[in-house]
């Protein structure tokens, strides 16, 4: 048993090591970016201090901004084919996806499985194939301190009001109103937050 709590201290420790020697070399600063394993980053990235990215997430693309103590839990993927903005101290929990056009406001949480994704496939013409006529992009817009449940999805062009609730398992498909809380596919106003 203490074999492998000594062990266990040893890789945390290594961890900690290797994290710290990237965040140095990429950045010049030990503590700006917490790196688990396997995290991958391309693009414009431009990063606050006090990051954490865990255990193979990938953020990627452009015009992609980070702030200062946000929170990427393991899986995480961020990609940015306009710009994508995570305001500070907010968090993004595991196998979550972030994609395109999104900006997400200061202390937000994030709960695991999460679908946000600013744009849309276009496929009005019947005869061309749905990947030849490309994809239109509304965005979507988080407000600050939002709550986002397990397993919702979030589609383009949604604005998400300060301090709202999005209960696990919704489509978010239309806006929700500042401090209300939605649930349901697609969602619907059930109450305000008390």
């Amino acid at each position: 048993m203490l074999a492998i709590k000594i062990e266990n201290k040893v890789r945390v420790e290594w961890r900690n090591l290797k994290s710290k020697l990237r965040s140095l070399l990429l950045f010049g600063k030990i503590n700006k970016v917490y790196f688990g394993q396997g995290v991958s980053l391309s693009g414009e990235l431009k990063l606050g201090d006090n990051i954490h990215i865990m255990d193979n997430s990938k953020l990627r693309g452009k015009n992609t901004v980070i702030e200062n103590k946000v929170f990427i839990h393991e899986n995480v993927l961020i990609r940015s084919l306009e710009a994508v903005v995570i305001g500070e101290g907010t968090t993004i929990n595991r196998n979550t996806c972030v994609l395109d056009n999104v900006i997400i406001g200061k202390h937000c949480s994030i709960a695991p499985n999460c679908v946000i994704v600013g744009s849309n496939h276009n496929f009005s013409d019947e005869k061309q194939s749905i990947k030849q006529q490309g994809f239109s992009s509304k965005g979507i817009i988080i407000g600050e301190d939002v709550w986002i449940g397990a397993n919702v999805t979030v589609l383009d062009g949604v604005k998400i009001g300060k301090g709202a609730v999005i209960a696990a398992g919704a489509v978010v498909n239309k806006n929700v109103l500042e401090y209300s809380v939605v649930g349901g596919v697609p969602a619907k106003y059930i109450g305000k937050r008390a």
